[in-house]
């Protein structure tokens, strides 16, 4: 090979290695960041934690005056479509179930909503009521201790679109956004807390629907208005959370399962006394 071809095409390897780290450079770039927010009525700033992806989607955290934690959803800027608000967007974190913010339609005693919000390319969701500092929501432990979240959302013109969000230094952002510690992922877990709560609110709600169909409507009401309470309450764990409520999913189960001793009796015949 001619001497002068062999130096043209090391000029050329030399050219693209810069281009390559330039690439790897911009995606460890792609990671959550707290964005400080100055407010003119408190001497304590704000903080955000907040990601922008290599396609434009954005994702967000931000707490409000009342210490409710919301979230917000965003399509890339150069997107044509737009946010329906008939169909409310489904994310979930990893593996673990996911959350349909359809269901905070049920929730809202108005006409207005207050939960959720949509304007064109933006959803802006509840995540938890009343997060005392030091504690740590079941979704965003899992947002802690994940991957990535994945969204499906729903455009104007019907369309079913998906995106990913990566958790990139997700850990250290929403840790310093909560004013918490980041956790440990080999020793912190999200599954036991994530799950106790997400079974006991499922299983309490169920019980309170019954009651709207069964029962009265002051029960159903008096029924939703103590979980809301309850899962507003600071600092609550699952097992606070059920003595808040008077209310054990566990025990819900043992009265529906047939007695040991009934089911005996019908495999092996009648006893007799």
């Amino acid at each position: 090979m001619p001497l002068a071809r062999c130096f043209l095409i090391l000029l050329a390897i030399f050219a693209v290695l810069p281009l390559l780290g330039a690439g790897d450079a911009q995606a460890q770039r792609i990671q959550w960041y707290v964005e400080v927010i100055e407010d003119p009525l408190s001497p304590r700033p704000i903080l955000e934690a907040r990601i922008l992806t290599r396609d434009g989607y954005r994702f967000r955290l931000m707490r409000m005056k009342d210490n409710s934690i919301w979230g917000q959803f965003s399509l890339p800027r150069s997107s044509q479509a737009m946010l329906t608000p008939d169909h409310l967007p489904i994310y979930r974190v990893d593996e673990h179930d996911p959350v349909d913010l359809e269901e905070l339609k049920a929730l809202e005693v108005g006409t207005e909503p207050t939960l959720y919000k949509v304007a064109g390319r933006d959803v802006q969701f509840i995540i938890w009521g009343d997060a005392r500092e030091g504690f740590i929501p079941p979704i965003l432990r899992q947002m802690m201790l994940g991957e990535t979240i994945h969204v499906t959302y729903f455009t104007l013109l019907g369309e079913r679109q998906s995106a990913e969000i990566t958790l990139n230094r997700a850990n250290q952002a929403i840790a310093q956004f909560l004013r918490v510690r980041p956790l440990n992922p080999e020793k912190d877990s999200v599954e036991d807390q994530t799950l106790s709560f997400s079974l006991i609110a499922r299983r309490f709600t169920e019980l309170c629907d019954d009651m709207r169909f069964s029962g009265s409507e002051s029960d159903y009401t008096a029924c939703r208005n103590t979980f809301y309470t309850c899962s507003e309450a600071p600092d609550q764990t699952a097992e606070s959370f059920k003595q808040c409520l008077g209310f054990d999913p566990a025990m819900l189960e043992a009265r529906e399962e047939p007695p040991a001793a009934d089911a005996q009796s019908t495999s092996g015949g009648t006893r007799s006394n």
